[in-house]
């Protein structure tokens, strides 16, 4: 049994994304009226590719180049809001990339100003989170990003021994991430998450542990523990780097260890130190809120509607692609994506729930569905009875045997017409009609 098939953050997964013809946004966006609602700008500028990395990312852009597609995601926004109903509200932004802190301090602050002044946006009270890496982290920064309200900011630190970011092609330094957090501790934000990735080849369980305590030394809110996935067109993948054998053990272990320092998991990969003032994301079921994306790359989910610019890791055509996006005339126009029937949003609700948070709610999925899921996917009887899941107060939740084998159980999940798209032959995005133009 492999136990890392898949990592299921969402579903259906972009690469069972295609072409959709005669769709517009302005026959979606009253679904955003009344709903839960979460912003997103997708920043995809990088210092350098790390070596696991298959996100939408470029690197070795200019100045000019990022203030031009800065201007692209203010045109997107304008248009995008012009067909917005007018009681819209956002619970919350997310300043993804890539490293949103590669760009210079006057484009940081004309994105947090297209956020309010573009899409409406209310910091006052909401969630805002920017993701960042050690190299990009510096005190200036954090004071922008301190005046604009972040709650949260998340670094890819990845690894506090030198040899493990070196296997992994990362690009910092072990020093550069001390200087980073001292400068994130001076500013002091809400919560702070560090990613951490085991199962780097040549790393063993005292060096993953060494890692551990000196992430843990900075006493943050939260810890991403990833597995190291080696994804077709990454650096890794390239070079025929295989993860080791024992990476299952080894998150075991950690999973054990990091309970016994005070993170308790709600997830497969999220730790929360237990005196952190704040977890109500996990409180309630999700997998029915939307997600606005500005920006290339950006993946958005209104209703049954999932789209985005068509994916590639390829250098070349990431770098095409955004070049078609910055032209673009009409954002308004969705070209790729996929439209939901009735089964995948029965099986995105299972999986947004059973494998995050605190579980599948039978009542409400009886209430959105007018089914009972354990009729309608028979495969959660069958993991209640192997031990990988248990029924408790109407609920069906993840054993810790089932918690750590996430990525085993939940591709079992994916529908057959959504497995058969992820498996068709590689297309080249730029040979799409209207490629990189939604």
């Amino acid at each position: 049994m492999n136990p890392y098939l898949q990592y299921m953050y969402s579903y259906p997964h972009k690469t069972a994304y295609g072409l959709l013809y005669g769709v517009r946004l302005e026959q979606y966006a009253d679904r955003l009226s009344g709903s839960e609602n979460s912003l997103y700008f997708h920043i995809p500028f990088c210092q350098s590719k790390c070596g696991y990395c298959n996100l939408f990312s470029v690197t070795g852009q200019s100045e000019a180049a990022m203030e031009q597609y800065v201007g692209a995601m203010e045109r997107q926004a304008r248009q995008w809001s012009a067909s917005f109903p007018q009681d819209v509200e956002f619970a919350d932004l997310t300043l993804g990339g890539g490293t949103p802190l590669l760009l210079p301090e006057r484009q940081l602050e004309r994105v947090f100003r297209i956020a309010t002044e573009g899409m409406g946006f209310e910091p006052a009270g909401r969630h805002i989170v920017v993701e960042t890496s050690p190299g990009q982290t510096t005190e200036e920064k954090l004071w922008l990003l301190k005046e604009h309200h972040v709650t949260r900011v998340s670094m890819g630190v990845q690894s506090f021994r030198g040899e493990d970011l070196e296997a992994i092609h990362r690009s910092h330094s072990v020093e550069q991430v001390e200087r980073a957090l001292e400068c994130i501790q001076k500013v002091g934000f809400t919560c702070v998450n560090l990613d951490l990735i085991y199962g780097i080849p040549g790393q063993t369980v005292s060096g993953l542990w060494q890692s551990l305590e000196r992430a843990l030394a900075y006493e943050p809110e939260e810890l991403f523990v990833y597995p190291l996935y080696i994804k077709k067109d990454t650096y890794l993948y390239n070079k025929g780097v295989r993860r080791p054998s024992q990476t299952y053990e080894m998150y075991v272990q950690l999973r054990a260890y990091l309970r016994e320092r005070g993170y308790r998991p709600y997830s497969m990969r999220r730790f929360v130190k237990e005196t952190a003032a704040d977890v109500s994301s996990d409180v309630g079921s999700c997998g029915f809120g939307n997600t606005v994306s500005i920006g290339c790359g950006a993946r958005s989910y209104i209703g049954n509607l999932h789209f985005c610019t068509p994916y590639s890791v390829r250098q070349s055509q990431c770098r095409e692609l955004m070049r078609k996006y910055i032209k673009e005339e009409d954002y308004r126009e969705i070209r790729h994506g996929y439209l939901l029937t009735d089964d995948e949003q029965k099986r995105r609700f299972i999986i947004k729930n059973i494998l995050f948070g605190c579980g599948l709610s039978l009542t409400e999925y009886e209430t959105a569905f007018s089914g009972e899921a354990q009729k309608e996917f028979p495969i959660l009887r069958d993991w209640v009875r192997r031990g990988y899941a248990k029924e408790q107060a109407g609920r069906i939740l993840l054993t810790e045997q089932g918690f750590c084998l996430s990525d085993y159980l939940g591709p079992m999940l994916i529908s057959d017409e959504v497995r058969e798209k992820m498996c068709r032959s590689d297309v080249s995005p730029l040979e799409l009609p209207g490629g990189g133009s939604s």
